[in-house]
């Protein structure tokens, strides 16, 4: 790493507030508020049936006349993945156990087994950004040098890999059709329970759909609408850790604060786009003190001067963001391979510190 890295993370820690005053800071927020969480249940699982009921109901007269449908009930999905994101952390009914039934009912309707994704999303807050443990929570990741190392076959691959449609639209569909259909190993009996009961769920709806409507509306109706909502669903995961200047750490200089600050977006959604998002786009509030539910993330923003020094991320910036395919091992920030090629022959390799796995 660079020495300018070191200084400047040496700085930032000097002047950051500690965990205990950011808890402080963001404590009156930190409370589920009951009314709030059942209205949200009401206007998201309600219209989601709704809307779903209605494309599957439209679509043997015509596809474009129950198109709109689908795509209300796949960004319906995404607002309802957050519902069981927020139980996942805890964070959006006062009881436990209420959030463990409304969490598993809200992500096995978003295609995700509730008690698995939970244990993976939990490591995921505990390394993000943290090049030590790239491979939790992440897309595939490679730092330059590992990039540089690498046989021409696999940098072809993950080349592949990092392109958009291969990342979003293949990514996002296979995770959550596919990937998620299966317990991760060393899963435990409650995770493979609730993959199981998550897979009977879906099995009797396309069993249901197929006798009323007809096989067609699975591929018509059932494929789109779980295409659509994976593909944005692993897009806004994408672009609130993957945008221009975002932090990276290593070992003992990795900061649990900078990392939710520095290495977590706050994207600026426009109202109808925050709503089927649930706030996720104010993520750096979110990984800092995960415990605040979705409904207090903008409150939290607007009441916490600290949090005015973090940069809104526009569309645009999360667009540029899609350039951004390695980890540079001496500033630890994202670069595109138009800039390691361009710096190839003026740099020697270092020893390569960056490598993940498949987002989750």
């Amino acid at each position: 790493m660079s020495a300018s890295y070191e200084a400047e993370t040496r700085h930032y820690l000097k002047t950051m507030p500690t965990p205990a005053e950011w808890r402080a800071a963001t404590e009156a927020y930190r409370q589920p508020d009951v009314t709030a969480s059942t209205w949200q249940i009401l206007n998201t699982v309600v219209p989601y049936v709704m809307a779903s009921v209605a494309s599957y109901a439209l679509f043997p007269y015509s596809f474009w006349l129950s198109f709109p449908f689908t795509v209300l009930a796949a960004l319906l999905t995404v607002r309802m993945f957050i519902l069981a994101h927020d139980c996942g952390h805890g964070s959006f009914l006062k009881s436990q156990k209420a959030n463990d039934i409304i969490g598993f009912w809200t992500g096995a309707l978003s295609y995700t087994p509730y008690w698995m994704w939970r244990h993976m999303h939990a490591l995921h807050h505990a390394h993000s950004g943290d090049v030590e443990h790239a491979g939790i929570g992440y897309f595939w990741t490679m730092s330059v040098s590992e990039y540089r190392k690498s046989p021409w076959y696999v940098q072809l691959g993950y080349r592949a890999y990092r392109h958009p449609f291969t990342l979003f639209v293949i990514g996002g569909t296979w995770l959550f059709a596919v990937e998620y259909r299966f317990p991760i190993r060393k899963a435990d009996g409650r995770m493979v329970f609730q993959t199981t009961a998550t897979n009977l769920l879906w099995a009797a709806i396309l069993a249901l759909v197929w006798v009323t409507v007809g096989p067609m509306a699975l591929l018509g109706v059932a494929l789109p609408m779980a295409a659509i909502a994976g593909t944005l669903g692993l897009w806004l995961f994408y672009v609130q850790h993957h945008y221009p200047d975002s932090y990276w750490g290593k070992g003992k200089e990795w900061d649990y604060t900078r990392a939710a600050l520095e290495g977590c977006s706050f994207l600026k959604l426009p109202k109808w786009a925050q709503f089927f998002s649930g706030n996720i786009g104010f993520h750096h509030i979110h990984h800092l003190s995960p415990k605040v539910p979705n409904y207090k993330l903008e409150a939290c923003n607007e009441a916490v001067p600290a949090f005015k020094a973090v940069a809104p991320l526009s569309l645009r910036d999360a667009m540029r963001g899609l350039t951004l395919t390695l980890a540079d091992d001496e500033t630890m920030r994202w670069i595109s391979f138009d800039e390691e090629r361009r710096t190839a022959g003026k740099t020697g390799a270092v020893e390569p510190s960056v490598h993940g796995s498949a987002a989750h």
